[in-house]
């Protein structure tokens, strides 16, 4: 009995959290502040790509970061994110142990369809008031030093990249993915916070995704 009550609990969960935010998703497709973003899967992590200049407003932190088109910004475990040579252990750790998180931003100028060209990529349109809520919850993410400064821990690991301290734990069930799958949420975007896997989170935007007022089925 009690086995079927946290079943149905979870599905009620799952269903409430995957509803959008209707004032801010779908846009109006016919004005002209929306901001367009892309989720983009590398195997098993997926990450946010912005405008720079749309995001700069937000988040006015990275003075760091050269004036490049866009940012992919992406949030895992720190041993595991950094390391060079990637090891069993350091994968058990980070899944099955509470660890550390570190937020990843590279910078680019290439159309990203171009600059992740072995990687599976989706474009989505967000109302502005649902981008600014999306800026938002990426700017919490950022850890901070007593001078409200972010922590910067070195260069990233592929192009023009740095890691910073970040904020929450990372384990199985708050990995890579359910931090996208959050700030995709923070849009008003009908997505499951409870979102652990890349492939569940892609099926979920190719579901619900609406291009131009029409839904987009996969």
């Amino acid at each position: 009995m009690k086995l079927k009550s946290l079943t149905l609990l979870s599905l009620l969960l799952l269903t409430a959290c995957a509803k959008p935010v209707s004032s801010f998703y779908p846009p109006d497709f016919s004005r002209t502040d929306n901001k367009t973003i892309y989720v983009v899967n590398d195997r098993w992590h997926t990450g946010i790509i912005v405008f720079k200049k749309d995001l700069d407003p937000y988040i006015r932190l990275f003075d760091d970061i050269p004036n490049r088109k866009y940012l992919e910004i992406g949030w895992g475990d720190e041993v595991y994110y950094r390391a060079k040579e990637k090891t069993l252990w350091m994968g058990f750790r980070a899944l099955f142990l509470p660890t550390g998180s570190i937020i990843h931003v590279a910078s680019f100028q290439q159309d990203p369809a171009s600059y992740f060209s072995n990687s599976e990529l989706i474009k989505l349109k967000l109302s502005e008031q649902g981008f600014i809520r999306l800026a938002e919850f990426i700017s919490k993410s950022f850890a901070l030093n007593e001078k409200k400064e972010l922590v910067r821990l070195g260069k990233g690991i592929y192009g023009t990249s740095r890691f910073y301290r970040a904020n929450g734990t990372f384990h199985i069930f708050n990995n890579c993915n359910t931090w996208s799958a959050d700030a995709i949420y923070s849009s008003g975007f009908p997505i499951s916070r409870y979102t652990f896997s890349a492939e569940s989170l892609l099926e979920q935007v190719k579901k619900n995704q609406v291009i131009n007022g029409t839904n987009v089925k996969p």
